[in-house]
């Protein structure tokens, strides 16, 4: 009886789990015409649980958790994953824009999981971490075969506990062990400043639930101090709610639309202008990277679509694709990716990034020295006009 009831359940949630995708657009099947196999699926789970040696100690959660995960990696998409119930908590309180963990933003480069930027005096920092570094390994699991979401959510975890990892520092050959305890960082989506001629300079460094609110504060302040233009700072955003990213180019676009998805039977849905923008006319320069992704990139193409803004710096990362998060009976969350984004002119960001108008590079010997000619282009294109 109990292998019945386990068979049970696990076939229900595999069922279940492949019905969620056939709804968001995943697989190009309906519910009235499943997937071939799914019998298959069911006829294995019962061979298992009524001849393996040992199956009255199979656990049941264990075997979902895996069937859910090999079911995802034959998608062959790191941006579609499953997120046990622990690791979907974290995530969610990260959209919300609280963080618990080692304050560095980090992203997938050349296969391997690279440090974009560790915060200030944030206990990565403070730790060594540097901007290139390689992460190899996270409490001596290694993270080649992780997907960003779970290499971020692993790195994550309760306030005071402790992460190992294996870091190869750049310009190094041999990676060393750090020991990091984790903390709890609340940080701001938006840092604003004045610099030289009255240029108003203000960083996003992602698109959380409190980006909307901090970004109209920063903007304000900058025109009630008379700027006389605004350098908008893009670099290392790896993105974020995509509701955020509208908002933030509504300030300084009247009307049309800001990003279309296209998913994969070529349905159409548009992110139009929301009104009230307070920054229409004001001088626009845009700063970008190889690690500005995803709502970053929508933000930049739309701007430069609409000839808004001057573009400075190197293409964005290309990371085009959107994904639902679905919260799951058992806690768990599913990151689906179920569409592209595309500019308002019709440019797929996916894999393709946004290129500037001006290129710009930043060398290691401008790091070294503490130069950022990024920004030193940015201020002379606002201030000469060229």
């Amino acid at each position: 009886m109990l292998r019945i009831n386990g068979l049970s359940v696990i076939a229900i949630l595999i069922v279940v789990l492949i019905a969620v995708l056939l709804i968001i657009g995943c697989i190009g099947f309906t519910n009235d015409d499943p997937p071939e196999g799914i019998d298959v699926v069911e006829e294995v789970w019962s061979i298992i649980l009524d001849d393996f040696v040992g199956s009255e100690a199979l656990d049941d959660e264990a075997l979902t958790e895996a069937a859910i995960r090999g079911l995802l990696e034959s998608l062959e998409d790191p941006y579609t994953v499953y997120l046990d119930p622990e690791y979907a908590e974290i995530s969610r309180e990260e959209l919300e824009g609280g963080i618990t963990g080692i304050g560095a933003a980090i992203t997938i480069r050349d296969n391997m999981l690279t440090v974009v930027m560790p915060l200030d005096s944030s206990p990565a920092e403070k730790a060594g971490i540097k901007s290139g570094d390689k992460i190899l390994e996270v409490d001596g699991e290694s993270t080649l075969e992780m997907s960003l979401v779970e290499a971020m959510l692993k790195i994550r975890g309760e306030e005071g506990t402790k992460v190992k990892l294996s870091v190869l520092h750049m310009d190094e050959e041999t990676p060393v062990y750090i020991e990091i305890v984790r903390e709890k960082i609340d940080v701001p989506s938006v840092y604003f400043e004045m610099i030289a001629d009255d240029i108003a300079h203000i960083s996003i460094t992602s698109f959380t639930g409190r980006t909307d609110s901090e970004f109209e504060a920063s903007l304000s302040d900058a025109l009630e101090q008379g700027s006389s233009g605004i350098i908008l700072d893009l670099r290392n955003n790896y993105g974020g709610l995509v509701d955020s990213a509208v908002n933030v180019v509504s300030e300084f676009v009247e009307e049309g639309i800001v990003v279309y998805a296209m998913d994969n039977e070529e349905a159409r849905r548009d992110w139009s202008m929301t009104k009230g923008g307070i920054a229409l006319d004001i001088s626009l320069v845009v700063l970008t990277n190889a690690n500005s992704a995803s709502a970053s990139e929508v933000v930049a193409g739309a701007l430069q679509d609409y000839d808004r803004a001057t573009l400075i710096g190197t293409t964005t990362y290309g990371k085009g694709s959107m994904q639902h998060v679905l919260y799951l009976s058992n806690g768990g969350a599913l990151h689906v990716t179920f569409a592209k984004w595309y500019t308002p002119d019709g440019r797929q960001i996916h894999d393709k990034g946004i290129d500037p108008d001006i290129e710009v590079e930043v060398t290691s010997e401008d790091i070294e020295n503490g130069r950022d000619p990024q920004l030193e282009r940015a201020i002379t294109f606002l201030t000469e006009g060229s």
